[in-house]
C-alpha cells in the first residue's frame, strides 16, 4: 500500500520532463495533496535524497532527481557566472571621471559606458533566453557567451578612442547578461516548484555580489593600477569561469518527449525548432507578466538613481573620497545579499502556508502575498534616504536607510523572479528575459537622466516622486496577486502561441 501512494505521488511530480516543464506549477503546487505533511517528506526525498535507487524514481535522467550535491554545484556555477555582469557595471563607477579625462570627452559620453552596458544587458537576453528555449540548451548558451564577454572585454581594454570603448561595452553586455535569464531556466530544469523561492534567492547572491564588490575593486584598482588593469581582471575571471563551465557544468535541458510532427499547425509553437529572437516579447501580452514587471521597472530606476548620484551626492555633502564613495555601495549590497536568502526562504514559506490555508491546494499567485512588507520598507527607506541627504543629516543615517532600501527591494525581487519561473513553464529564462529587458530600459534611462532630474527637484523630493509613482507598480501586484490564477488558467492552453 505504501509503495502504491508513494508510486502515486511520484508520478505526480514527474512523469516526463515535457509535461513537467509544461504544467510545473501544478504538478509541484497543485496536485501534491498535502505537500506540507506526508506528501513533503516524500517530495523532499524525491528531490533532496541523493541515495534515493534509480528504480525508485520514473525518469532518473530528470534533472530535477540529480542528487542533491550535484544540483547544489550547479546552483554555485551559475550563482557565480551571474556575478559577472553587474560586477561589470558597477566597477567602473569610480572610474568615470579618469575615463572622461583619459579619452578628454563629454560626461555624457563618459557614462554612456555604464548607461549602454545596462540597456544591452536587458535587451540581449531575449536572443540567449529564445535560442535556449527553443533549441533545449543551456550549457551552450553560457559557453557562447562568455566567449563574446571575453572577446569584448579585451578589445575594451585596448581601445584608443571613446566610441570604440562604447561599441565594445555593448558586446561585452551581449556576453555578460546571458545567464541573467539563462540561469533562471536552469533553477526550473533542476529544482521542484517548492525549492524554487530558496534556491532563486542562492541563485542571486552572486548577482548581488558585483554591486557590493564592484565600485570597490574599481576605486583602488583606477587609483593604484589605472582603469584599464579593471577590464585585464574581468578577462580572467571571465576565462576562468569559461573554463570551469567547458569541464564541470551539464546539460540541465531535457529535451521534451515525443515531438510533435513540425509541420502540424496546431503544434505547440515551442516546440518547433524556429529560432525567433523576439519571441519572448509575447509575454508581455498577459497580464501576469505586464503588470508584474512595471512594479520591478519602477523599483529598479529608483536604485539606478541612486546609484548614479550616490557618488555627487556624498562628496559634495560629507566631502567623501572617491575610495569612501565605493566603500559606502557596500551597505546596499550587503542588503541585497542577505535579502536575497532570506527573502528566497520567506518567499516559499508564505507560499507553503498559503497551501495549507487553501486545503492543500497552491498555486503560483500565493508567493506573491509575500511582498507587502518588503514593498513598504522600500517606500519608507527611499523617501528616509532622499530627505536625510537633503536636511544633511550624520552619514550614518542615509547609510542605514541604502542598507534596508536593498534588504527591501530584493526580498520582493526574489518572490517576483521566482513567480514568473512557476508562472510561465518552460518558457522561465523567456519570462526572466523579460523582466531583465524591461528593468535594464528603466535603469538605462535614469541613469542618463537622473543628474538633470536632481538638479530640477532636489535630492529629496527626486526619491519622493519616484516612490509615489511606484505605489502603481504596487496596485499592480496586488491586482495579480488576487486575478493572476484565472488570467493563468485562462491562457495557458495558448501560452506558447
Amino acid at each position: 500500500m505504501e509503495k502504491q501512494d508513494n508510486t502515486s505521488i511520484r508520478s505526480s511530480i514527474s512523469t516526463n520532463n515535457d509535461e513537467s516543464n509544461t504544467n510545473d506549477n501544478e504538478l509541484a503546487l497543485r496536485n501534491i495533496n498535502n505537500i506540507e505533511k506526508d506528501d513533503k517528506k516524500l517530495a523532499d526525498q524525491l528531490s533532496v535524497n541523493s541515495e534515493i535507487s534509480k528504480e525508485t524514481i520514473e525518469d532518473p535522467n530528470d534533472p530535477k532527481y540529480w542528487p542533491r550535491k550535484k544540483k547544489n554545484f550547479i546552483l554555485f556555477i551559475i550563482s557565480l557566472a551571474g556575478m559577472v555582469a553587474p560586477l561589470s557595471s558597477t566597477i567602473f563607477y569610480p572610474s568615470i571621471i579618469i575615463i572622461e579625462n583619459d579619452f578628454k570627452t563629454s560626461g555624457v559620453l563618459a557614462n554612456g559606458i555604464i548607461g549602454v552596458y545596462i540597456l544591452f544587458m536587458g535587451v540581449a537576453p531575449l536572443g540567449w533566453a529564445a535560442y535556449s528555449d527553443t533549441f533545449y540548451t543551456r550549457r551552450n548558451v553560457y559557453l557562447a557567451s562568455f566567449i563574446i564577454y571575453i572577446i569584448g572585454t579585451v578589445i575594451c581594454g585596448l581601445s584608443n578612442s571613446i566610441w570604440l570603448l562604447l561599441a565594445m561595452r555593448l558586446v561585452q553586455a551581449c556576453g555578460a547578461s546571458a545567464v541573467l535569464s539563462i540561469g533562471a531556466g536552469t533553477i526550473s530544469d533542476i529544482f521542484h516548484s517548492f525549492e524554487r523561492g530558496q534556491a532563486y534567492g542562492i541563485f542571486y547572491l552572486g548577482p548581488l555580489v558585483g554591486p557590493v564588490i564592484g565600485p570597490v575593486i574599481g576605486g583602488y584598482v583606477t587609483d593604484y593600477l589605472g582603469w584599464r588593469w579593471i577590464l585585464w581582471i574581468l578577462a580572467v575571471i571571465g576565462g576562468l569561469i569559461l573554463i570551469l563551465i567547458f569541464f564541470t557544468f551539464p546539460e540541465t535541458y531535457l529535451p521534451p518527449k515525443n515531438l510533435p510532427n513540425p509541420n502540424n499547425t496546431t503544434s505547440n509553437s515551442r516546440r518547433r525548432k524556429r529560432f525567433d529572437p523576439t519571441s519572448p516579447l509575447r509575454l508581455l501580452k498577459y497580464p501576469n507578466m505586464s503588470l508584474v514587471v512595471v512594479y520591478i521597472s519602477i523599483t529598479f530606476a529608483v536604485i539606478y538613481i541612486q546609484n548614479t548620484l550616490v557618488g555627487p551626492s556624498f562628496a559634495n555633502i560629507y566631502h567623501v573620497s572617491a575610495s569612501t564613495v565605493g566603500l559606502i555601495f557596500l551597505a546596499p549590497g550587503t542588503g541585497y545579499m542577505i535579502g536575497s536568502v532570506i527573502g528566497g526562504k520567506w518567499s516559499d514559506y508564505v507560499l507553503i502556508e498559503g497551501k495549507k490555508r487553501n486545503n492543500g491546494v497552491g498555486y503560483p499567485e500565493m508567493r506573491l502575498h509575500s511582498v507587502w512588507i518588503g514593498c513598504f520598507f522600500i517606500s519608507v527607506s527611499y523617501i528616509c534616504y532622499g530627505w536625510f541627504l537633503e536636511a544633511r543629516l550624520h552619514i550614518a543615517l542615509p547609510i542605514i536607510a541604502m542598507f534596508t532600501g536593498g534588504f527591501s527591494l530584493v526580498t520582493v525581487y526574489n518572490s517576483v523572479s521566482t513567480y514568473l519561473v512557476d508562472a510561465f513553464p518552460g518558457r522561465s529564462a523567456s519570462a526572466i528575459a523579460i523582466n531583465n529587458l524591461t528593468r535594464s530600459l528603466a535603469a538605462a534611462l535614469f541613469t542618463f537622466v537622473s543628474v538633470p532630474f536632481e538638479k530640477a527637484v532636489g535630492i529629496g523630493s527626486i526619491y519622493t516622486i519616484m516612490i509615489c509613482i511606484s505605489f502603481i507598480g504596487v496596485f499592480c501586484l496586488f491586482v495579480v496577486s488576487y486575478k493572476g490564477k484565472y488570467w493563468r488558467e485562462k491562457i495557458n492552453s495558448r501560452i506558447d502561441e
